[in-house]
């Protein structure tokens, strides 16, 4: 009997890959996919499209106001930080989803445990059965 745990949306957006070199994160969310080498920048990166896509969907500024520059005698526009709100929101959905992981991990923790207990119980109940006196 094989079990396991259902997959669910964070199993597709954020996937981790074994290669030679070492772990490999691969992230996509919102039409937006990037790989990264580290887990929290891959996080952090998760957290940023997620957060966008809502601020884009509310009309809800995520960042400052362009500021007029001048660079080489030319006039630029930098786009202005990110607002207040973007980056509380950032922290609770980094916050979010390092939690879903966690218990992702603790589920599939106790599933191995519950499958070779399983397993030997099985084996047992065979071995018993084939020694059955008739």
């Amino acid at each position: 009997m094989k079990t396991s745990i259902s997959t669910s949306a964070i199993d597709f957006a954020f996937r981790q890959f074994d290669t030679p070199a070492g772990s490999l994160y691969v992230v996509m969310r919102h039409g937006g996919k990037r790989r990264f080498l580290s887990r929290s920048a891959a996080l952090n990166n998760l957290a940023h499209y997620m957060v966008s896509k809502v601020f884009r969907r509310a009309g809800i500024p995520t960042n400052e106001p362009y500021e007029p520059v001048f660079h080489n005698g030319t006039l630029a526009h930098r786009v202005g930080d990110h607002t207040s709100d973007y980056l509380y929101a950032h922290q609770r959905c980094v916050r979010r989803l390092r939690r879903i992981l966690a218990r992702k991990r603790e589920q599939q923790r106790w599933l191995s445990k519950w499958e070779s207990m399983h397993n030997r119980f099985v084996k047992e109940r065979d071995e018993l059965q084939a020694n059955k006196p008739f």
